[in-house]
């Protein structure tokens, strides 16, 4: 992909955003944003369930060249953690599901490698919740390793 890193990192992301948008195997939140903040925000606001994708926060964009008269290209390895929240009505019959989103939104980029530029080399599942404010929040966190050449 031609372009400066930023634009094609940007290009990564945005089709990440995109095919998680279009996902209906992730419950129905209301809005997937590159995002990071407290999701007792969206919880207040009534906006659960929200998608955030937040790119290199958990990590960095490490970047590896070949010796040569002139770099055109590098290969970069990044980090990009995808979270789901959720307002559940309890803990007990919640847990599955709210896994199962994270699994089915780990498939998207497993079956459909939909990235612009790269692929998927690694990836983690996390899932938990809390109880706060009469709510009951859970949550997921998929940690992708991407590497691409650009």
């Amino acid at each position: 992909m031609a372009g400066s890193a930023s634009s094609t990192f940007n290009a990564v992301v945005d089709s990440i955003i995109t095919s998680l948008s279009s996902a209906t195997t992730i419950g129905t939140p209301s809005g997937v944003y590159e995002r990071d903040e407290h999701p007792a925000i969206p919880a207040n606001e009534g906006a659960l369930p929200i998608v955030y994708v937040v790119p290199l926060v958990e990590g960095k964009d490490v970047i590896n060249m070949t010796l040569g008269d002139k770099v055109n290209y590098a290969y970069h390895t990044f980090p990009v953690n995808i979270v789901g929240y959720y307002e559940m009505p309890d803990v007990a019959t919640s847990l599955r599901t709210v896994r199962n989103y994270a699994y089915n939104a780990l498939d998207i980029f497993l079956n459909k490698q939909s990235l612009p530029v790269g692929q998927i080399v690694g990836a983690s599942v996390e899932v938990g919740y809390w109880i706060g404010g009469g709510k009951v929040i859970h949550y997921w966190i998929l940690g992708l390793s991407i590497k691409a050449l650009f």
